[in-house]
């Protein structure tokens, strides 16, 4: 990690995504929070998700293709901009009116965008730009710097919003995201794919997706992988409209409970990012995966089990742990087995699945916990978790294989 943080580019990418990550994770909270204490119903936060997810299907797939055609450094440029352009205006509104609901689902939505865009433009990057032996160290390094960012959100949003208000939060965010482009427009970069890019150009998107699409289909077992190794952060993203629910309904406690869960959530997946490689060596990436996978939802059922603020908070640090271990292994594994000019389809294919899971589950879950209670919602959850491990235990020894496989062609014996 030492050799990969001296290195400039990285550094810069490091600090780029650390600094819009912590004003996204801030604006998500008051988001989340204000939806559901100023109507005392999970239905406009629910309603909202499900709107985002239902876009973010769609959208999916054609920004996997943008990903593959163009710079990858130059989408994430785009990216900070449209996100310090739509909150910049809204920031401001903010300090001369009350938002409106229309106010806060656009912001919502902006922010679900950048989500859409960064994470398969900065896997397809990384992929591209650093060399195979480090993507481990990498992805555990932007993992930290991930999750150090929402420690800093947690921390915060409680007091901003209390103290100052949305509106402050919201600008706070803007800031970041114009920071994180300066930052980021200084990074030596040299788009190498450019001569696969300029054969695509002339294919419809429809048509690069069926290519990656077949691509998936005709490797054993991926597909099924994919969609089980992605439930972990399907569990953590439902898990955001049942949060603010549960804190506030069932447990009867306040945003200092939410934003401590936030907290607790991030230092769990910084422990991950530094010592999953470890488990790793020690267990094996088989059953890592699956270990990681159950402690999640047997996490879950106690946390249900015990409905107090403090085993929330403390079940939190297990969430973060799990699903930052799964993601790891997985993100590590598929920068090994799929090539780099797919990466961005392949990755944004698993995304929208993901949505589409998400989609599922948000409507589930909006139509039934202001009936059922939010703890029903997490313990379908667990059981998801439960199918999912069986779904890598039966698949993920297929891409083990074409990992080993590429491993012997990029290291001939001598």
């Amino acid at each position: 990690m030492r050799e990969v943080f001296a290195y400039a580019p990285f550094r810069k990418l490091f600090f780029s995504n650390l600094f819009s990550g912590f004003g996204q994770g801030m604006t998500m909270i008051g988001i989340a929070w204000f939806l559901v204490e100023t109507t005392g119903s999970a239905q406009l936060l629910g309603s909202t998700m499900f709107t985002s997810a239902v876009l973010m299907f769609f959208i999916g797939p054609y920004i996997g293709t943008l990903i593959d055609r163009y710079s990858r450094k130059k989408m994430l440029l785009v990216e900070n901009l449209i996100g310090f352009g739509v909150l910049g205006v809204l920031a401001i509104w903010g300090f001369f009116g009350e938002y409106t609901e229309w106010m806060l689902i656009v912001i919502y939505l902006t922010t679900t965008f950048m989500y859409q865009i960064h994470y398969p433009t900065q896997s397809a990057l990384v992929q591209e730009t650093f060399e195979p032996k480090h993507y481990n160290s990498i992805n555990s390094l932007l993992e930290i710097e991930g999750q150090t960012a929402s420690v800093l959100a947690g921390a915060f949003a409680g007091i901003l919003l209390s103290s100052y208000g949305l509106h402050v939060v919201i600008i706070f965010n803007a800031i970041t995201y114009l920071f994180a482009f300066t930052l980021l427009s200084t990074m030596t970069y040299t788009f190498t794919l450019e001569k696969e890019a300029k054969q695509s150009q002339g294919v419809a998107w429809t048509g690069q997706l069926m290519e990656s699409w077949r691509y998936i289909r005709q490797k054993k077992g991926f597909l099924l992988f994919g969609i089980s190794a992605l439930m972990p952060f399907i569990a953590v993203m439902a898990t955001n409209l049942l949060k603010p629910v549960y804190i506030s309904q069932t447990l009867q406690e306040g945003v200092s409970v939410y934003s401590l869960g936030e907290v607790t959530y991030a230092l769990g997946a910084v422990a991950a990012g530094l010592l999953v490689a470890i488990v790793v060596r020690k267990m094996g990436q088989l059953a890592a995966m699956i270990v990681n996978t159950l402690l999640f939802a047997i996490a879950i059922v106690v946390m249900v089990a015990l409905p107090y603020g403090w085993a929330l908070i403390a079940a939190y640090t297990f969430y973060g742990w799990s699903n930052a271990s799964v993601r790891l292994i997985r993100q590590s594994l598929y920068m090994t087995v799929v090539p780099k000019h797919q990466m961005g389809r392949v990755m944004s294919f698993f995304n929208s699945i993901g949505m589409m899971m998400r989609l599922v589950l948000i409507g589930l879950f909006t139509a039934m916990i202001d009936y059922t209670g939010a703890g029903v919602g997490y313990l379908v959850l667990a059981g998801l978790l439960l199918l999912a491990a069986i779904g890598i235990a039966a698949t993920m020894r297929y891409l083990l294989a074409d990992a080993k496989a590429e491993a012997a062609v990029a290291t001939p014996e001598r």
